[in-house]
């Protein structure tokens, strides 16, 4: 697939087959995701994959901050579509059936807050599209970080941020392709 195929065609995939996806291929996916740029060349990404037991813990946290943090604001932007908000529960007590977490962690720099958040961004960026164009798909997420503090014991982590937590596996759904916002540029002085 082109870069603009792969941009195009990418979707959060939220259902799973339960096929495990083979080490290697997550290696791959993980070493075009370094290639991200990052403030003053830093690289202050850290991911961590996980399967098995943990995986099933991390499910139970993932749906315990649907549950505190998360349905209260979903309800509120979706309130003509309870619909929505049952599958979005759904996918976090499950995180879609996903074979494999990856876990995306940012380290701070002397750069600050916005600009390690954003490195991390381009990193997870180049991550889902990587995923993508190799048949797996894969879903950013940011809900099950206010629990982060459990993620982290339960991964060992104590030093780190926690940006966002990436279900992937091979796809068990075809999304629907959304429509794109109109207005979102502002030219100036191009008359």
């Amino acid at each position: 697939m082109d870069l603009e195929t792969v941009i195009r065609s990418r979707r959060s995939i939220r259902k799973f087959k339960t096929d495990p996806v083979p080490k290697e291929l997550i290696e791959e996916i993980l070493d075009l995701a370094f290639w991200a740029p990052s403030g003053m060349n830093q690289q202050n990404w850290h991911f961590v994959v996980v399967r098995g037991a943990k995986l099933t813990t991390l499910r139970g946290i993932s749906k315990r901050s649907f549950d505190e943090h998360v349905e209260t604001n979903l309800s509120k932007v979706f309130t003509d579509k309870p619909k929505i908000v049952r599958a979005t529960k759904r996918f976090f007590s499950t995180l879609g059936g996903a074979p494999v977490v990856i876990l995306a962690y940012r380290m701070s720099t002397v750069e600050g807050e916005s600009t390690d958040t954003q490195s991390v961004a381009a990193a997870i960026q180049n991550l889902l599209l990587a995923a993508h164009a190799r048949g797996i798909g894969a879903c950013w997420m940011t809900g099950p970080t206010h629990l982060a503090a459990d993620i982290d014991r339960l991964v060992g982590i104590d030093d780190l941020r926690l940006q966002a937590v990436i279900p992937i596996g091979y796809s068990d759904v075809r999304p629907p392709i959304p429509t794109r916002k109109g207005g979102k540029v502002q030219w100036i002085g191009f008359d």
